[in-house]
């Protein structure tokens, strides 16, 4: 494993600059610490901003959960970071099953925080007591020159999907993945059918195969054709 901290200069390609918390369709105030929450399967998870994670980290008094794919993870994580995706049939997977359910946990994805926040919930149903999703994401975690760790010095660029479902699936979610479902990304479904996904997946360009899942739709098509223009049924 080589180590590296640096600042991403494919945030800046993919015209993303400074990320201060991804809180769209965030819930109030009402979570530990006065934190705003997501919720996920009527579960609230609190969302803990870069600056609180980061200093919980530095005192040694949290637990790192990545929720993304392998080759995101391969790509770059925080630095001790266990690898832990929600699992998508429902099943619970025992990665953390020896954890001690008081330790404070904190979960990540790119930004917005979808999958941190449905690994957060499950981990809630697990039993875990202390469940915190990392509100800015990590490429704000990478953009401060926090320590990250990863296989490879590749850049990962930024990319949007943008789309439109049927209203009625409304806090439904859409899903996106590689072809060979390494790496995914999820984003819910607004009261107007519209949908937004933000894609940050190594190794991939305009020709690379992907797979999108709606409630009411699946698309199969390259990075260049999904986010040439709105992705409908």
């Amino acid at each position: 494993m080589q180590r590296r901290t640096f600042v991403s200069t494919a945030l800046a390609v993919a015209g993303v600059t400074a990320l201060a918390g991804c809180t769209d369709g965030a819930g109030e105030d009402d979570g530990p610490g006065g934190y705003e929450t997501g919720t996920y399967d009527g579960r609230s998870v609190p969302l803990a901003p870069l600056a609180d994670v980061h200093e919980w980290y530095e005192d040694g008094t949290v637990r790192i959960v990545d929720t993304r794919g392998p080759g995101q993870y391969g790509s770059g994580h925080i630095e001790g970071a266990v690898l832990s995706p929600p699992p998508s049939d429902g099943d619970r997977d025992d990665t953390l099953a020896d954890w001690d359910r008081e330790d404070r946990i904190v979960t990540y994805c790119d930004c917005p925080h979808s999958l941190a926040v449905m690994r957060g919930s499950q981990l809630l149903a697990d039993g875990f007591e202390a469940v915190y999703a990392l509100d800015d994401g990590f490429p704000a975690w990478e953009e401060a020159g926090y320590p990250v760790e990863s296989d490879t010095e590749a850049e990962i660029e930024t990319h949007r999907i943008v789309g439109e479902s049927d209203p009625r699936h409304a806090e439904d979610y859409v899903w996106v993945r590689t072809a060979d479902g390494d790496q995914v990304e999820i984003a819910q479904i607004e009261a107007d059918g519209s949908y937004e996904l933000t894609i940050r997946f190594a190794d991939v360009d305009a020709d690379s195969l992907l797979h999108l899942e709606a409630p009411d739709y699946e698309r199969e098509a390259t990075l260049g054709v999904l986010t040439s223009g709105p992705v409908v049924a």
